[in-house]
């Protein structure tokens, strides 16, 4: 792979070996490895240790210049914490002294080990010239406490330091409860890093440690790219500003940021982000594309104050109850956003509510959802190709704030293309799709005279499959056939709650004398009108909710 130094698989001891030192971006991520991973980790080397095996970590991506010095891009919080389980080893062998148990030997282990996986004391300070250093907010509660293993200071910790001392603390009694002397937890270290192996991939920039991440990333390998970011956009601050107010200030904002948008979310965010001004970019090319354009301290305040105003839209689409909406009708529609599993809108309607007035934002989420609506829920065609219309229109909305609602026409499916898949659409039981053929039975019930909208989380309107979706010889159907449509919208209807209890798989002639009972339009006409329940009556009904579906699914403000 271009740009790669080297590429090897070895042993953690390997790695750390040859007086190199490790280094985590100042910027990097906190420590948050908490105890599900500890304990994944400890019961692997137990495994390693008792079937005599190696145990693979995964890949360490690591940047350095010359070979003595590591910045470690990816594989920080397994890096670290084998460390502090090798810290926690030497404290067992530090306490075995105070017991007076082989006093020398011990206090001999002790320095071997110091010198080999902590680093070398300066005599005069009586710090330790650390073998691995952690980011700027790790790195006073690691050098100052867990390296000297000292007592751990409780008070006043941060979230990231309290993670540390208690998994400090966690490999700590674990090792209680092995009895080691001091011989067992000096063998115990060497079988630990001599049997933890990585796939290590040495690079030499910034910009050939992305290329890793991308070659890995599609591989199915998940790697902190959001990570990478950040750090490029504080080293730019720190290159240009080196005053600790400026940082702490970045700081404060990617803060916000964060705790709108949580890590794991941070990489999906910023590409919506993105393309929400821009033209559209892959997930990909999201951290070498702000690298090439943002380039100074000015530039990266204002991409993240930016951000920071996106977040809080990207967020709210995800949450109809967010405070942002106040209008009922967008609430709906950012509630159907998500009923739909609808993301290739995000971009667009972030530019939307940035630039336009409530009036048009409301227009525009309307005329989104009934697209998607007839493109994406009923159409079941590639979303992939929506990508390009909804960017132009981003585009157009960020940099004009006008909106030119001809940029979506190559994704309108037209009245008779969404009726004739309308008439044979089916949906297979999920607690999802559920809700979705409420929705629709809900508006068609109201298209055709209910006084009441039913709302698609509205459970006390069940969903009644008239041929049940295990149906009794009195049914008279072949299995395979069944399967084909019991599902349909046609073989469906709501039905209060109370009169669906009992139905179960019954004949059509019992269900009749619930159907008639029921305040729902459809309920109570398949009861009057249909004097048996046959493949084609779900076809005849389908079509005719088909016919419905075209006038109540319009889509406002588009030429077809």
């Amino acid at each position: 792979m271009k740009g790669i130094q080297n590429t090897s698989t070895g042993s953690f001891g390997s790695i750390i070996s040859n007086n190199r030192r490790f280094f985590v971006p100042k910027f990097q991520r906190d420590y948050s490895w908490d105890s599900e991973q500890w304990d994944d980790l400890w019961q692997d080397i137990e495994t390693m240790i008792e079937e005599n095996d190696d145990h693979y970590m995964g890949y360490l991506v690591l940047q350095t210049s010359d070979e003595k010095n590591y910045y470690v891009i990816d594989g920080q919080q397994r890096f670290t914490t084998i460390i502090l389980l090798i810290l926690a080893a030497i404290k067992n062998i530090q306490k075995l002294i105070n017991q007076g148990q082989e006093v020398e030997d011990n206090m001999r282990r002790i320095d071997t080990l110091k010198k080999t996986y902590i680093g070398n004391e300066n005599p005069v300070t009586l710090e330790y010239d650390s073998l691995l250093e952690l980011n700027r907010n790790n790195e006073p509660y690691f050098r100052d406490y867990i390296v000297k293993l000292d007592v751990l200071s409780a008070r006043n910790l941060k979230n990231t330091e309290k993670l540390m001392k208690r998994c400090f603390e966690f490999y700590e009694q674990k090792l209680n409860a092995s009895s080691f002397d001091g011989q067992g937890y000096a063998a115990f270290i060497q079988r630990v890093v001599d049997g933890l192996f990585f796939t290590l991939i040495e690079v030499n920039d910034e910009m050939n440690a992305f290329r890793v991440f991308e070659t890995l990333n599609a591989r199915g390998v998940q790697l902190s790219s959001s990570d990478l970011l950040k750090n490029y956009l504080f080293s730019v601050v720190d290159r240009e500003m080196s005053h600790q107010s400026y940082i702490d200030t970045l700081e404060r904002k990617w803060s916000k940021l964060t705790d709108n948008i949580k890590a794991e979310k941070l990489p999906e965010f910023l590409r919506y982000y993105w393309n929400a001004q821009h033209k559209r970019i892959k997930a990909n090319e999201v951290f070498k594309t702000i690298r090439k354009n943002v380039k100074t301290a000015t530039e990266v305040f204002r991409l993240v104050d930016e951000m920071v105003k996106y977040s809080e839209i990207y967020m709210a689409l995800t949450d109809a109850s967010d405070e942002m909406w106040i209008d009922p009708t967008v609430r709906e529609n950012v509630s159907l956003l998500n009923l739909f599993n609808l993301k290739q809108p995000y971009s667009l309607l972030m530019a939307a509510k940035m630039s336009l007035n409530d009036d048009q934002f409301r227009d525009l989420l309307r005329t989104v959802i009934v697209i998607c609506f007839r493109y994406n829920v009923i159409g079941d065609r590639n979303p992939n190709d929506q990508d390009i219309p909804f960017n132009n229109m981003s585009i157009m909305i960020s940099s004009e704030g006008r909106v030119d609602y001809s940029i979506l026409t190559p994704i309108i499916v037209n009245d008779a293309e969404f009726k004739g898949a309308f008439s044979e659409k089916s949906f297979p039981y999920s607690s999802r799709n559920a809700k979705v053929v409420r929705y629709i039975l809900g508006k068609i019930e109201h298209f055709k005279g209910s006084h009441q909208l039913v709302s698609f989380s509205d459970e006390n309107a069940s969903i009644e499959h008239v041929l049940p979706q295990d149906p009794g010889t009195e049914w008279n159907i072949d299995e395979d056939k069944a399967q084909r449509f019991v599902f349909k919208l046609g073989n469906t209807c709501l039905l209060e709650r109370k009169l669906n209890r009992d139905l179960q798989n019954v004949g059509f002639s019992v269900k009749k004398e619930v159907y008639i009972t029921s305040n729902y339009y459809y309920a109570k006409r398949i009861a009057s009108e249909y004097e048996e329940w046959t493949t084609q009556s779900i076809i005849n009904l389908q079509k005719e909710m088909a016919n419905a579906a075209v006038s109540i699914w319009q889509i406002p403000n588009v030429r077809k």
